[in-house]
């Protein structure tokens, strides 16, 4: 394996990473500006009207770069007037002209726009899913073929001071590049970095980057070794960050807050793209939710750095984190198991109907099929709570089968603790001792509660809770936190097979987790990790935030069960929680939707054509359908999906089975049919409840 730089400064500690500032006409991206908006017209580039209209509605709504498709000259031609219109019209947004296939196109729109993006993957090579064999010197002439096709671009661009994306799509991976590094994050790579390289080569130096994939791990993995690889070589260009093919709804917001929060939560990106099946202008609300706290964050003065262990998790490939396996009542959670759903009750214990109505709510289905919470967390906190726990056992008592339930409870009132129908989990928090030796005796006495019961213990960790004597070291820090979990830890390992778990309650998890599982780790200690964000009471904030500190980590490996602690309704928490697992690629609960934004490139209503074939295929659990507007990533996200319904011409859909076109040019009215029809041949089809 060959040995990288690091892809980030620190990965306990929030750093940006430093580029270059490029311009794109008045607009700076990159360096300590701040993190920038994109947006991409759906309306056909030759229709000047619907385009200008569209880029001013989208301007309106806090674009800062608009992106238009130009697929020939008559639509690079046209870039002229859209240019000329909206300066008339006072709205000076740097205009992205965005080329797949046609150099030429590529040539002229230098013209008349700010930035042009090249996709590296079809502007001098093609994509056929063609095997062969390259030697060395034939790769090398490829190169210099490459080369002699995108020399005047590039020299171009300098002369006009029109800056570039090269934007790979591992959709999209050329052949060339396929036959070598294989459909991966080192193959999108690659792909980039050759045409980078030809860029220096002639001082130009205007270049942004982007590794885009429908897949969030793909595309997390592909820019954190793009960061690694251009460190390597000198290189400090802005990235441009995006999940590509997202879809729409809530599963296309999630699915791009985990791909591009984990990346900005490294420190890595400069300018973002939400990309959604919907109205373009849809794209901006979700996109500044998810910048916002990384500007923010900007402004503020850095943390000091965090010294901490070495980390054994691979961050350019998927590895879950080794952990022991806990028992929670007939249920397990650890290696070997799916990662677990807990949501806690929002009620106080004391209100018995309110607890148990909501108990319902999160265990009992709404329709046949649909997923439930797996744990439900409840609180008791207070002598009143203790009591109201009776009552609460004398009615769980009484169904016939009572929902696993994990309790909340501070250490000194443990041996209060009823015995409840359905406790598989005790959390509680370390002791409150100043002597070490007190505190150890304390923290047994819970290991010996939890052993004498049956119960799994997860200890709830916070700043707050370091003791004292771990404190003068280490100090309230993400070290004294760990330091506090190894010492439980081993403690722990004197009362097998109960093991503790650890949950953490801290204001950035991402880092913290990290730091812990990486103490965890070092100390031989493979306990559980319970993955809960901070306290989200705005909707917004629920819905964004949820994703990026779970699903960041999950693409990180780490987690053995979830929790999203908020005050949403039950239904949506439970929702949100397997659409979070399900975009971080570890539980399928229902159909996987591969989706493209639409563009000027679409040859059908993207829109109501996904949400007429949502509607008839959405209940087919473990089946991944891709709906593509063209071919310029179709085939490739194919490999993604079990089956793809693309567009091939007007009124045509092509059909495909993984990178396979197995129907070509369909009637649009008589392609829904015919991809029922090819999944019920592969006999995943079933019917809806």
């Amino acid at each position: 394996m060959i040995t990288l730089p690091p892809y980030c400064r620190d990965p306990f500690t929030y750093h940006r990473r430093k580029t270059r500032v490029v311009n794109v006409g008045d607009v700076p991206l990159g360096g300590d500006h701040p993190i920038r908006l994109q947006s991409m017209t759906i309306s056909d580039t030759m229709d000047t009207d619907a385009a200008v209209a569209e880029t001013i509605q989208l301007v309106d709504a806090g674009c800062e770069l608009v992106r238009l498709t130009a697929p020939s000259l008559n639509e690079a031609e046209n870039l002229r007037h859209i240019k000329s219109a909206l300066n008339r019209r006072g709205v000076r947004v740097p205009l992205i002209a965005d080329i797949h296939f046609t150099p030429n196109a590529a040539l002229k729109t230098a013209e008349y726009v700010e930035k042009v993006r090249i996709n590296p993957g079809n502007y001098a090579d093609k994509k056929k899913f063609a095997e062969r064999e390259y030697t060395d010197s034939e790769y090398e002439a490829e190169l210099e073929r490459i080369e002699q096709r995108f020399k005047p671009l590039v020299l171009k661009l300098k002369q006009y001071g029109v800056a570039m994306r090269i934007g790979t799509n591992h959709g999209s991976l050329s052949d060339r590049i396929m036959n070598r590094f294989g459909d991966t994050p080192q193959g999108m790579v690659e792909s980039a970095l050759e045409f980078v390289r030809i860029c220096r080569r002639y001082d130009y130096h205007d270049v942004v980057l982007s590794m885009k994939a429908s897949n969030p791990l793909v595309m997390i993995q592909a820019y954190r070794l793009l960061a690694a690889r251009m460190d390597e070589e000198g290189m400090d260009y802005p990235f441009h960050l995006g999940v590509t093919e997202a879809g729409d709804g809530v599963e296309g917001r999630v699915k791009s807050a985990i791909g591009i929060g984990a990346l900005l939560e490294d420190g890595i990106g400069d300018t973002i793209r939400v990309s959604l099946t919907e109205d373009a202008v849809c794209e901006l609300p979700a996109a500044r939710a998810i910048a916002a706290p990384y500007n923010r964050r900007e402004r503020c003065a850095e943390a000091p750095e965090v010294p901490g262990p070495d980390e054994r998790r691979n961050p350019y490939g998927y590895d879950r984190r080794f952990s022991h396996e806990v028992g929670l009542d007939g249920l397990a959670m650890g290696v070997g198991q799916p990662v677990r759903v807990e949501l806690a009750t929002t009620v106080p214990v004391t209100d018995l109907e309110g607890t148990l109505g909501q108990i319902k709510a999160l265990t009992v289905p709404a329709q046949t099929n649909d997923p439930v919470c797996e744990i439900v967390r409840l609180r008791a906190e207070t002598p009143a709570d203790l009591q109201a726990l009776t009552r609460l056992n004398e009615r769980l008592q009484q169904s016939p089968a009572p929902p696993l339930l994990s309790l909340c409870v501070p250490l000194a009132d443990l041996a209060d603790v009823p015995l409840l129908a359905g406790l598989a989990k005790i959390v509680t928090t370390p002791p409150c001792e100043e002597d070490p030796t007190a505190w150890d005796q304390h923290a047994q006495r819970a290991l010996m509660w939890s052993q004498q019961h049956g119960t799994a213990l997860e200890w709830r960790l916070s700043l707050a809770s370091i003791p004292p004597f771990i404190r003068d070291p280490h100090g309230s820090t993400l070290a004294g936190l760990a330091y506090t979990a190894s010492r439980l830890a081993g403690l722990a390992g004197l009362f097998q097979p109960c093991q503790g778990a650890f949950s953490l309650d801290v204001s950035e998890p991402l880092p913290a987790y990290r730091y812990l599982a990486a103490h965890l780790d070092a100390q031989g200690h493979a306990c559980p990790l319970h993955l809960k964000t901070t306290a989200l009471h705005d909707r917004r904030d629920l819905l964004y935030q949820a994703a990026i500190q779970l699903g960041a980590l999950l693409c990180d490996g780490f987690g053995d069960s979830i929790q999203i602690d908020s005050d949403a309704a039950p239904a949506e928490a439970v929702r949100l929680s397997y659409t979070i697992l399900q975009a971080a690629r570890l539980r399928m609960s229902k159909t996987e939707f591969i989706s493209c934004p639409s563009c000027g490139r679409t040859l059908f209503n993207l829109q109501t054509t996904t949400e007429r074939i949502k509607s008839r295929m959405s209940h087919l659990k473990d089946v991944k359908i891709a709906i593509m507007g063209c071919i310029v990533n179709g085939p490739g996200e194919m490999a993604d999906a079990d089956f793809g319904y693309v567009g091939s011409g007007p009124g045509k859909i092509s059909l495909y089975v993984g990178k396979e076109c197995v129907e070509r040019n369909i009637p649009t009215d008589q392609a829904e049919e015919r991809l029922i029809c090819l999944i019920k041949d592969h006999g995943k089809w079933v019917d809806a409840v």
